[in-house]
């Protein structure tokens, strides 16, 4: 459960570690800002993408398998799409 600004209920802990806002990028940035933030990860840590395009799930979906990193959950949330992502 969340609070009206997207932040976890008190006494709920969320479902991943960092989020990245990747919706006002253009390509190849969202890419390049995920691997960023993935570089400054721990193993097992989760990373939620927040982007605008349904499609760019599938961009995601390939940087996960080419880097051995896992999708563990996509889909739209309110006027957005969000994927959780799991390093390694």
């Amino acid at each position: 459960m969340t609070t009206p600004d997207g932040t976890p209920a008190a006494g709920i802990a969320p479902d991943f570690d960092r989020t990245l806002d990747v919706r006002a990028m253009n390509c190849p940035l969202p890419i390049l800002r995920t691997k960023a933030e993935f570089a400054r990860m721990q193993v097992g840590q989760v990373l939620k993408v927040v982007f605008q395009q349904a499609e760019y799930v599938r961009e995601l979906e390939m940087f996960a398998r080419q880097t051995g990193n896992r999708v563990v959950r996509n889909g739209p949330e309110d006027d957005h799409h969000a994927a959780w992502i799991q390093k390694a």
